[in-house]
């Protein structure tokens, strides 16, 4: 973004992370705006066209299941007094979003689901829900900080901004591949723009999922790999397709096919040899 203007939606989104300051340290910034971030700020390379969907407006984040309170000022306070209005949402009216009148802007605040499934929110501070989801954990506990800075307002706007690790990130996504839907495709995408970005990003991507696979449950480095053989190896595999409705750069639709295919057959190799030593 530098040396041009930033977009609204960016704009928007560094406003509330400066509303939020006070809490960036306790917090993690995860859904849309991941890879924008890394590749915008985290000195990230991209060699394929960002997706641009409708979510981008959303600004999800992942908090503790406890979050002590900073100062005088809870996070609800804080929004608050920003003009955020807190609106529920739910078959039960109970998960909590936070609108800002007059833009498209929505702060979602999420934690990790632990043990069966329970009540879809939980209270972690004063005043603030949580919407429980699975493998949020993993997103907050395996993060990489990095440094925002923009005009705004005429100001420099100077946060840091944790995000999840590549390695986190891209496991994180592989794990709900399947109860995912429609947004299975903008996924995939992300996680093979990952996958492509460097040499290095991705040696700690296959590395740090072996950290991981040590560190949580092994049923989720199976799911992992079953998920991606699903979308990636069998038969009917559908990932190499749905990456490619998400494409929009200049490698030619066969050879970007085969490209994507190859990506992830290798990743899938590299993630499986631990498993068979």
């Amino acid at each position: 973004m530098r040396g041009q203007k930033p977009e609204a939606s960016l704009v928007t989104l560094i406003r509330t992370l400066r509303v939020l300051e006070p809490y960036l340290d306790q917090i993690v910034i995860v859904g849309g705006w991941v890879p924008f971030l890394y590749h915008t700020y985290g000195r990230m390379p991209s060699q394929n066209p960002l997706v641009r969907t409708m979510d981008i407006d959303v600004i999800d984040v992942v908090v503790p299941g406890t979050l002590p309170e900073r100062g005088a000022f809870t996070v609800n306070d804080l929004l608050s007094g920003a003009g955020y209005r807190a609106r529920l949402y739910g078959s039960e009216a109970t998960i909590v979003k936070y609108e800002l009148p007059g833009s498209a802007a929505e702060v979602e605040f999420l934690t990790a689901e632990v043990g069966r499934t329970g009540n879809p929110t939980a209270q972690v501070q004063r005043g603030l829900s949580a919407q429980k989801l699975r493998y949020m954990g993993m997103l907050l506990e395996n993060t990489v900080a990095i440094q925002v800075s923009e005009v705004i307002d005429r100001a420099l706007v100077q946060l840091a901004v944790r995000l999840p690790s590549p390695a986190a990130y891209v496991y994180q996504k592989g794990l709900t591949l399947r109860s995912r839907g429609d947004k299975a495709a903008k996924d995939l995408y992300c996680m093979f723009d990952f996958l492509d970005s460097s040499s290095e990003v991705r040696e700690s991507i296959v590395s740090g999922i072996a950290d991981m696979r040590i560190h949580y449950p092994r049923a989720w480095f199976v799911r992992l790999l079953t998920n991606l053989r699903f979308y990636f190896i069998e038969g009917t595999a559908p990932g190499v397709h749905l990456v490619s409705t998400q494409y929009e750069g200049k490698m030619a639709g066969a050879l970007f096919q085969n490209y994507v295919s190859r990506t992830f057959r290798d990743f899938v190799e590299d993630l499986d040899k631990p498993a068979r030593g």
